[in-house]
């Protein structure tokens, strides 16, 4: 007979082996062990990695936008006293306005970059000047910028200031974020001001009101004009030295001569220009067929600007084929003007905004410069049998046109010239660079007769002896290669083809939207035989457009325009019809109209109501498409990853709850 202790039910249940518990606290402290261990192992590594590879980062951004180009790596290895960089930025405008704070840690990153690069040769200060400190009046003294954060409110500093072991000071008085672009290329051009403060000279002849000018505007008033952007950029850099167009010699410190639409230039100052390229010198030339900014409007105290330039005498022996009554019109790079108020945009062919494969990528000189505006620009090209070699820098689009000066010039009428325009057989040469191992004079004869004014005397024989003193050798042939930069364009330099200007808190500050200052500038560096700050003109920029979403909007604002101008040309000839109808009615009379014709006006009325249907039917269908886009970069940028994340651990969670499950009853049945 059975007890009640024999029961199934009251047996006790079976325990896992002591074993078994010993063999889980160990694993337990070998765990605990391991993790403490690859701690320590970590922060080891995060510690002798700082120590050792100070210089060693990973930049994974497109553009290398926190490394530091291979131009300014030469320069820091070129320096040879050490520079001290002062960066004053004030916390309160970050916190104030949190652009600025992030655009504040690009420029920090890009500082310390420096710093490591340069091994010591560059020390980085970062201050924070708050109100009625010393820092704040160091700050003011080194010449930066203070702006209010509110009207009355605190002032801050958001700048950068350099100085050498002779006390020199160079400064960037505030760092604004519309420069993103030329962040490094401004720090650079700081940085090398400091270490070469003996300057590279160039002499600048022109026509143009480079340095700014005094013009009467059309109630006959005195009224001022600044100075070209590009001309503060150069003298930023160089030592400018400006030439009256009646020079008669070339000084002798200019390394780089800088001809910009120097239309009244004499034969004797062609005879300096001539002797000072055979003597070694270098040239970057700019004529003109047609000056946009300056030709036929502009005045100088009452006196016109000289409409077109050249220098004939120098290009015909060169062997250089230039025509100042010939415009290059191409309508694949035509800039879009509006003709008139309330007109719709057209291209206007003698306007360019030459790219991609318009510009010579190959080119240190265009190897950065992604765009390039000219305005009525010339075209050069070579004659058989040249002295010199044409390497070209900026081309037009193939079956580009040429115009006369007189179809541009006056009365302009971009739709004419649009459709009269007719392709011409190949590209035409905008810019080059001119080039030869040895080349003659232009004048062989010697130095020219004066040129004498009618009504003035002829000069002296003191003033002649005098002059030709200044020749003791008169060269017949090159001593050094020649090397000159030739563009068919003046306007390539003002400032309204390439510059937006604002004005913040008295201060100009220029925006480029076309690269015509980096291809001047990089011109002088490679004439100057300066590469410091060739290649690192513009940069790119920490804010990344939606290109997919501005493609789809630019695709639909084409399509959308399109039916645009359908319905607009339908409008138009609905009122035509409607007008016509009314002058053949007689005077007074009341509208007849036929059966033929009110179905033909009915007719056109609905395919303006299905028009304006299918417009409202693309915006809708645009921004359904943005819309969809939107939301799923908003998934798979915010959402997708998380997601992602947890399905793994809940499957790793699930494989080691199994595989324990399966270790333990094995023990246990073993």
């Amino acid at each position: 007979m059975s007890t009640l202790s024999d029961t199934p039910s009251s047996a006790p249940a079976p325990s896992a082996p002591a074993g078994l518990r010993s063999g889980f606290a160990t694993q337990g402290r070998i765990a605990v062990a391991a993790l403490f261990l690859l701690l320590t192992l970590f922060l080891a590594l995060n510690v002798l990695t700082t120590a050792l590879f100070t210089s060693t980062r990973l930049d994974l951004t497109e553009e290398r936008l926190f490394s530091l180009s291979d131009a300014t790596e030469t320069l820091l290895e070129s320096i040879e006293e050490p520079v001290t960089l002062k960066f004053y930025y004030s916390e309160a405008l970050g916190r104030e306005v949190p652009f600025y704070g992030i655009y504040a840690g690009r420029v920090r990153d890009l500082l310390g970059e420096y710093a490591v690069r340069s091994g010591g040769k560059i020390k980085v200060e970062i201050y924070d000047p708050e109100p009625f400190t010393e820092l704040e009046d160091r700050a003011v003294a080194d010449g930066l910028q203070q702006i209010p954060l509110q009207e009355g409110g605190e002032q801050v500093f958001f700048g950068l200031s350099g100085t050498n072991l002779t006390d020199d000071l160079e400064v960037i008085p505030f760092l604004q974020p519309e420069r993103e672009t030329f962040l490094e290329y401004d720090i650079s051009r700081l940085i090398y001001a400091l270490a070469k403060p003996k300057r590279t000279v160039i002499g600048v002849v022109t026509s143009l009101p480079m340095q700014g000018t005094v013009r009467m505007n059309a109630m006959g008033q005195q009224t001022p004009v600044a100075p070209y952007i590009l001309a503060d950029q150069i003298g930023a850099i160089y030592e400018t030295r400006y030439l009256n167009e009646d020079f008669d010699k070339i000084p002798d410190d200019v390394t780089v001569l800088m001809l910009a639409h120097t239309a009244a230039l004499g034969p004797r100052a062609q005879f300096a220009v001539d002797q000072f390229l055979l003597g070694g010198g270098k040239a970057l030339i700019f004529v003109d067929p047609f000056s946009e900014t300056e030709g036929g409007q502009a005045q100088f105290f009452g006196q016109l600007a000289p409409e077109r330039s050249n220098l004939a005498t120098l290009f015909d022996h060169w062997g250089v084929l230039y025509d100042p009554t010939k415009i290059a019109a191409d309508r694949m790079t035509a800039r879009k003007v509006q003709p008139g108020e309330g007109q719709r945009p057209v291209d206007y062919v003698v306007w360019l905004e030459l790219t991609g494969g318009n510009i010579d990528q190959s080119s240190p000189i265009t190897t950065n410069v992604n765009t390039l505006a000219v305005a009525s620009a010339g075209h050069i090209a070579l004659a058989d049998g040249a002295a010199v070699t044409m390497t070209p820098l900026v081309t037009t689009s193939l079956g580009s046109a040429e115009l006369e000066v007189d179809q541009v010039k006056g009365m302009r009428a971009p739709e004419t010239l649009l459709r009269n325009y007719v392709p011409g057989p190949k590209p035409l040469v905008i810019a080059a660079r001119l080039t030869a191992d040895s080349v003659t004079t232009a004048f062989p004869d010697g130095p020219p007769e004066p040129k004498v004014a009618e009504g003035d005397a002829a000069p002296g024989a003191e003033d002649e002896a005098a002059y030709r003193a200044k020749f003791p050798t008169v060269l017949t042939q090159s001593t050094a290669p020649l090397d000159v930069i030739l563009v068919a364009d003046s306007d390539v330099l003002a400032d309204r083809f390439w510059v937006r200007t604002q004005q913040f808190f008295g201060r100009r500050v220029p925006v480029p939207v076309s690269g015509n200052g980096d291809f001047v500038l990089n011109s002088l560096d490679a004439l100057s035989g300066s590469s410091a700050l060739l290649g690192l003109r513009g940069r790119g920029s920490t804010a990344r457009p939606f290109e997919v979403l501005q493609q789809i909007a630019r695709e639909a604002e084409t399509q959308y325009a399109a039916r645009q101008e359908q319905l607009q040309t339908t409008l138009a000839e609905t009122q035509q019809r409607f007008d016509a109808l009314r002058r053949g009615m007689p005077e007074g009379a009341v509208a007849i109209v036929s059966e033929k014709e009110q179905a033909e006006i009915e007719a056109y009325r609905q395919e303006i109501l299905k028009i304006r249907s299918e417009l409202r039917a693309v915006q809708r269908s645009v921004r359904e498409d943005v819309d969809r886009l939107e939301t799923e970069l908003w998934f798979y940028n915010i959402a997708l990853v998380p997601i992602l994340v947890t399905v793994l651990a809940l499957i790793l969670a699930f494989w080691r709850s199994m595989r324990r499950r399966r270790h333990t009853a094995s023990v246990v049945a073993g």
